[in-house]
């Protein structure tokens, strides 16, 4: 069961890098253009979801954390 969330917490850090560098290529396109022609819809849509995104890596990261812990117990445990 630990490996198995391992591997949930790898795959919910992995999708969240995907949806980042998504929304910063968004903003960078927008930052691109002529500045009259940014408006805050452009870019306020993919700042919300990279912030969005960095909690959900965080959230992510804990339950690696989490699993991590658990495996290490259960081998102590073991030895």
């Amino acid at each position: 069961m630990s490996v198995g969330l391992l591997n949930i917490g790898v795959a919910g850090m992995r999708e969240s890098l995907r949806e980042m560098a998504k929304s910063a290529d968004q903003i960078a396109g927008a930052v691109k253009t002529p500045a009259e022609d940014i408006t805050l819809n452009d870019i306020s849509e993919p700042i919300i979801n990279l912030k969005l995104q960095s909690h959900l890596f965080d959230a992510s990261a804990k339950v690696v954390e989490a699993a991590d812990n658990t495996i290490g117990a259960l081998l102590d445990i073991k030895a």
